[in-house]
């Protein structure tokens, strides 16, 4: 079963979700849902940057050759 989120937006707001729906060639919900969870990856990318970025500084950041991966998962 499908959950059914609703949002109120302005007249103007539905004239412009109704023209990037139609450039994107989907509907409204489906471009709302869309550009949701590309924002939200987004936003985990930035945090996942700056945690990466933030344990390199602190000198805790662990790293090792990706030829040992490849081993350990047998790949």
């Amino acid at each position: 079963m499908s959950a059914i989120i609703s949002v109120r937006v302005s007249d103007a707001e539905q004239e412009l979700l109704n023209k990037a729906a139609s450039i994107y060639g989907c509907g409204v919900s489906s471009l709302m849902k869309r550009l949701v969870f590309e924002k939200l990856e987004d936003e985990y990318d930035l945090h996942m940057i700056e945690d990466y970025e933030s344990r390199k500084k602190a000198g805790t950041l662990k790293t090792r050759p990706a030829g040992e991966l490849w081993a350990e998962l047998d790949l």
